[in-house]
């Protein structure tokens, strides 16, 4: 009962017996009027082959009234539903071939219908009273009866066939009912047939999508198994859009999917790297100031400051890493937003570098800045650049020996801006180049350096992604290295 089958069923059903029914009544309709039509011109025809056979009817009537009706039946002798009358001017009856002694006393006739016909010419159907029962009403026709140019009364007939009680005989009413009901069970048996041939049609390739639908469902999105499911993807029609919508779909859930379980893994390693990277420096915090504790009172001032000196790099350190990863949770967040504003970008990496140049000096290294003049407003979050910009020039920094140089450039692309911070350290090897900007991803050299987390470049690598750019490494070990944001024009 809730098939699409059945349902389309029971509409073409209900439309044919709709269909039936209107067509029944428009034909019954279009029968009647070409019957009346009919009817009417016959009876007009009548009269007028009796006046013209009998031109001195009106004399025949005058020389014996009372046999006159007598005539007056011979005339529709085979014609028995035919009522025939003899009026004079005002519509009185003055013979009938019925009973003659039924219209005595009867109300004059109404001429005024048939005389507006005759006088326009009309051969529009007249409907009247019929004369031996009032109450009816039914087809009429008249004609002036003339006696030396003058009319002296009128010739009326009434066709009883057509009384509008029943509008049409039985015999005719049944034949249109016939006629409807075969047309209409046979465009009814057409339009079943029609119908069934659509659905299969139809329908075929949705059951084909519900399996495709139910084999993805049970396959959890196995790559490969919506294509082998889709064969209606070439039809160029509504089935095959809906295919081809179907396997986007799939691909992109399939992908959504992908993009989770990554997620997921991601989730589950960078737990694994916070435990990790938390638990050394808390347990080299824990040990430290445990000893001062516990031989406080041994130790001198100069061994106790060293404890607790190296209590508060670990502190800081554990600072550096929760704050990283707030920061990096909040850059991740779905509901964060950028807040752009047009920035000389070139005068924000000069504040930067800036900030760093005590340190650079204080390690002996030459930090630089070099950008073209002219270079245009760029909307970007500066905050956001500025942190980016700081953990590259940090990292820098921190890899290149004493002597070396670190110099920062802005310069312009043709699709956009790039920020670049290049060093004289040892460079990245090649194998830890592909996952520098991954999170807690430490190459051995910077798993030896003091204060690194491992998310520096993973914020540098987001905030390019915000701004719909990138970010990106050249490097060649022993020849330093070139970290740099690639931001679009747009940006």
């Amino acid at each position: 009962m809730k098939s699409l089958r059945f349902r389309v069923l029971a509409l073409v059903a209900a439309f044919g017996l709709l269909t039936a029914v209107l067509l029944a009544g428009i034909l019954f309709t279009s029968v009647r009027g070409y019957y009346m039509d009919l009817t009417s011109d016959k009876s007009a025809r009548f009269i007028e082959r009796v006046l013209e056979m009998h031109p001195d009817l009106w004399a025949a009537y005058e020389k014996d009234p009372s046999a006159f009706s007598s005539q007056l039946r011979e005339y529709v002798l085979y014609s028995p539903n035919t009522g025939l009358y003899l009026l004079d001017e005002t519509g009185a009856i003055l013979a009938s071939a019925g009973d003659p002694g039924a219209h005595r006393g009867a109300q004059p006739i109404d001429l005024a219908p048939v005389r507006a016909a005759f006088e326009t010419g009309s051969d529009e159907p007249v409907i009247a009273h019929d004369p031996d029962e009032p109450r009816r009403r039914c087809l009429v026709a008249a004609r002036p009866v003339m006696r030396g140019g003058q009319v002296m009364g009128w010739l009326y007939v009434a066709a009883r066939s057509t009384d509008l009680a029943s509008h049409t005989p039985e015999l005719l009413r049944s034949y249109a009912v016939r006629t409807a009901v075969t047309v209409a069970l046979m465009t009814l048996s057409l339009g079943v047939l029609l119908t069934l041939a659509m659905m299969a049609l139809l329908t075929r390739p949705l059951i084909q999508l519900t399996r495709v639908v139910e084999g993805v469902r049970d396959a959890d999105f196995a790559a490969g198994v919506e294509q082998l499911l889709l064969p209606n993807c070439g039809r160029d029609d509504e089935v095959g859009r809906l295919s081809r919508t179907f396997r986007e779909t799939f691909d992109r859930l399939n992908l959504e999917a992908s993009r989770a379980r990554e997620t997921d893994a991601r989730r589950r390693e960078m737990v694994a790297s916070v435990s990790h990277d938390l638990r050394t420096p808390l347990t080299a915090l824990i040990g430290l100031l445990d000893t001062v504790r516990l031989k406080g009172g041994t130790m001198s001032a100069a061994e106790q400051a060293d404890y607790l000196a190296r209590a508060s790099d670990n502190a800081q350190h554990l600072k550096r890493l929760t704050d990283a990863l707030n920061e990096l949770s909040r850059l991740d967040s779905p509901e964060f937003r950028t807040h752009p504003e047009p920035i000389a970008i070139g005068e924000l990496a000069d504040d930067v570098v800036q900030r760093f140049m005590a340190r650079a000096r204080e390690a002996g290294l030459s930090l630089a800045l070099d950008y073209p003049d002219g270079l245009p407003l760029t909307a970007v979050d500066a905050g956001l650049i500025e942190r980016a910009l700081a953990n590259l020039i940090d990292n820098a920094l921190r890899v290149t020996p004493t002597g070396g140089r670190v110099w920062v450039r802005v310069m312009r692309e043709a699709q956009g801006l790039r920020l670049e911070v290049s060093d004289t350290g040892p460079g990245v090897a090649e194998e830890d180049q592909p996952r520098v900007f991954d999170r807690f991803y430490q190459t051995a050299r910077h798993r030896d350096l003091r204060g690194s987390s491992g998310l520096g470049l993973a914020i540098v690598k987001r905030v390019a992604e915000l701004h719909g750019g990138h970010a990106g490494l050249r490097s060649r070990p022993g020849e330093g290295a070139t970290f740099f944001i690639a931001l679009p024009s747009a940006a």
